[in-house]
């Protein structure tokens, strides 16, 4: 197993198969080839499972919280991606983001090139590459037009919003500057569109929202949001 600079290549080979788990602290971001070559970026406090060999069949991995996936193609072994006991993607090779944070209101698969099929309890669904599966409480929904540069803005370092409320924006801030946010009036009014780099520091970042009408406070590790 290598180690540089937050990637990570696992290239052990044994005769029993023994399974490791990946997670990624609230600020931290991690890229991971496997074993058959898939190459996984899990974005921050996200975690993958996944064996130090893949036997013949399927290969499978499990994830919670959001990732990357560029699969390496192999047609006579399936590649599973369990999400968190939640559902399920079935791939043979192809790149497509999952994000399924439990403080999201649904989970969110989003295609990008080739081919997924989706599973989620009794429906089914096959992707095509610019499609989004949202999966909640009440089934599955697919988006035939997703927004690919959007969903995959954390990958390349940044954070973008399209019309996003408040609380959306303050969510992912949360989870990468591990920080405590507290609401004291929301207003729904607010929706922001634009860029936000996340190699700012959190005062940075919150200062662009403020020039948008947002009034914060900012003690130690406790972000509140004022009226």
């Amino acid at each position: 197993m290598n180690n540089q600079k937050g990637k990570l290549e696992y290239d052990g080979v044994s005769s029993k198969v023994e399974w490791h788990t990946l997670t990624t602290p609230r600020g931290g971001q991690y890229n991971l080839k496997l074993p058959d070559g898939t190459e996984v970026w899990l974005n921050a406090a996200s975690s993958i499972t996944f064996p130090n060999s893949f036997a013949t069949g399927e290969r499978k991995v499990k994830i919670s919280g959001e990732a990357y996936f560029e699969v390496a193609q192999k047609k006579d072994q399936p590649f599973k991606v369990d999400i968190d006991g939640k559902a399920a993607v079935e791939v043979l090779g192809t790149h497509f983001n999952i994000n399924a944070y439990t403080d999201e209101p649904y989970i969110a698969t989003t295609l990008t090139e080739g081919a997924i099929k989706m599973i989620d309890r009794q429906q089914t669904a096959v992707l095509s590459p610019g499609q989004q599966a949202r999966i909640s409480t009440k089934g599955m929904n697919v988006l035939k037009d997703a927004d690919t540069d959007l969903v995959l803005a954390w990958k390349n370092g940044l954070f973008r919003f399209e019309n996003s409320p408040i609380n959306d924006v303050l969510r992912q801030f949360a989870r990468w500057y591990d920080v405590e946010v507290v609401i004291e009036q929301n207003d729904p009014d607010i929706l922001f569109t634009g860029e936000v780099n996340r190699n700012l520091t959190l005062l940075q970042a919150m200062i662009v929202l403020e020039k948008m009408g947002v009034h914060f406070t900012l003690e130690e590790r406790r972000l509140t949001i004022k009226p």
